[in-house]
């Protein structure tokens, strides 16, 4: 197994589509969570979370990694494509794409899986025709997304039918991703359980660097510290691994109570730590809502899932001024973290409405993450509204737009307009009661409105 290139082969698709029984007739050996062993796994019947199996295909290893096809599981299939090099998009020869299909398949995209190979399964249960009718379907809606290289292979797999085929297609077209085996060590800790005798276990990909058996690492965001006692490899002892192994790792100087899925093991130049981070998103074409401020969100930061607020903002002159509304399809935002997760830049960032129906596109935006600040200070644009008192042949009286002459004095130069159009410039205080007199550029009569925009700076945080 040391001699083995590790792959990472994501399986996805609608419920019920055979992900599970396609797993099976190609594993060899099961991990965490493989095959549905999860107790509510088999009590409903559907893949709830992760699973993973191996398999060795010519002088790869491959890990596949089974995703949930249940609408309400969306976050974990947006986990594991964070640690895949390609996918199998599961489409059930005898319901065609559906909805998950779409998903998943927005998700690919967004996290930058190029390749795709498309098992047709229970291809034995209709007609040949059917077959390629369902192929069409998927070969329309792959159009145009940029995939780099899409393969279909028909399958029957409780018979069998076109395993082969599919193993020598997925040979043709994997190739590992180029990992940092040098940079500083990053594990994603997708699984995390007691073993009688040994304590903690926790299981993952490696993202960046190499881990050895005795080296101290830290657990982020929880901060805590643990050395290393053993790792394995599908019940293989490893002294060291590296980038792109599929590891499970003994660390008994950490309680697995404490451990989430997307908190990271790590060594050397950690990721930082935040609840809130700057990103750069391009919309989802294929969802219709709209994309408004303080819109809570299920936001998924590498592994990481966590309830987010967005605000949208344009930049000006290293000013960034907050927008009611996300007019365009790219655009920069902050996001507001319910709770602390370990980031660095770069990450790529999901957006997704949990709170939609499933028969409904729920996939906002996708991106990464520019910037880590301390803390998130906006400008927000606010109005005051006063109106002409008074029009005389030098100029324009307009009151209730200051309070004082003090306050008048600051507003002296600035632009203001009435409700009209008419554009004019502050030009000095009028007596002592805050009236102001005003350069219009047009003509303007008493009782107009005239208003005076400010941008104010304000600290945003979660829910408030």
């Amino acid at each position: 197994m040391e001699k083995l290139t590790p792959v990472h082969i994501g399986l996805m698709g609608h419920i019920d589509h055979g992900k599970t029984e396609l797993a099976r007739a190609l594993s060899e050996r099961v991990s965490t969570a493989g095959l549905d062993k999860h107790p509510q796994a088999k009590e409903r019947g559907i893949t709830i979370d992760l699973g993973f199996t191996m398999f060795v295909l010519d002088n790869y290893l491959v890990t596949l990694v089974d995703a949930p096809g249940h609408a309400d599981l969306i976050r974990s299939v947006v986990a594991s494509a964070n640690i895949i090099d390609a996918a199998i998009l599961v489409v059930a020869a005898d319901e065609g794409p559906m909805i998950q299909t779409g998903e998943h398949i927005v998700v690919l995209q967004a996290m930058g899986i190029d390749t795709i190979v498309v098992a047709l399964t229970k291809s034995d249960l209709v007609s040949q025709g059917q077959v390629e009718d369902v192929r069409t379907r998927v070969q329309t809606i792959l159009e145009g997304l940029g995939f780099k290289r899409v393969e279909y292979v028909s399958v029957s797999a409780p018979k069998t039918e076109g395993i082969d085929k599919l193993r020598s297609t997925l040979l043709d077209v994997i190739v590992q991703k180029q990992g940092d085996v040098d940079g500083a060590l990053l594990m994603p800790i997708d699984h995390a359980f007691s073993v009688k005798g040994h304590g903690t276990v926790v299981t993952g990909t490696i993202l960046r660097g190499t881990m050895r058996v005795g080296e101290d690492v830290k657990i982020l965001p929880l901060g805590s510290k643990a050395k290393v006692r053993s790792i394995q490899t599908f019940g293989t002892e490893r002294e060291v691994v590296k980038v792109g192994d599929r590891v499970g790792v003994n660390l008994p100087d950490v309680s697995h109570s404490d451990l989430n899925r997307g908190d990271y093991v790590c060594a050397g130049k950690c990721p930082e730590t935040s609840k809130c981070v700057f990103v750069r998103l391009t919309t989802n074409p294929l969802y219709r809502g709209r994309v408004s401020n303080r819109m809570v969100l299920s936001a998924t930061i590498g592994m990481p899932s966590v309830t987010a607020e967005i605000v949208s903002f344009s930049q000006s002159d290293s000013e960034r001024i907050v927008m009611d509304e996300v007019v365009s399809s790219e655009f920069d935002a902050a996001l507001l973290l319910k709770s602390d997760i370990a980031v660095e830049v770069g990450m790529k960032v999901l957006l997704i409405r949990t709170d939609l129906p499933p028969t409904s596109m729920r996939i906002v935006a996708s991106g990464s993450i520019i910037d880590i600040p301390d803390s998130v200070r906006l400008k927000v644009r606010k109005e005051r509204i006063g109106h002409v008192s008074r029009v005389r042949d030098e100029d324009v009286l307009v009151e209730g737009l200051s309070s004082s002459k003090q306050r008048a004095v600051l507003l002296a130069g600035s632009p203001v307009s009435t409700k009209g159009g008419v554009k004019g410039t502050i030009d000095r205080p009028f007596g002592t009661r805050g009236v102001l007199s005003v350069q219009f550029d047009g003509k303007v009569k008493e009782g107009d409105k005239v208003v005076y925009v400010l941008f104010k700076e304000e600290e945003f945080r979660f829910g408030g």
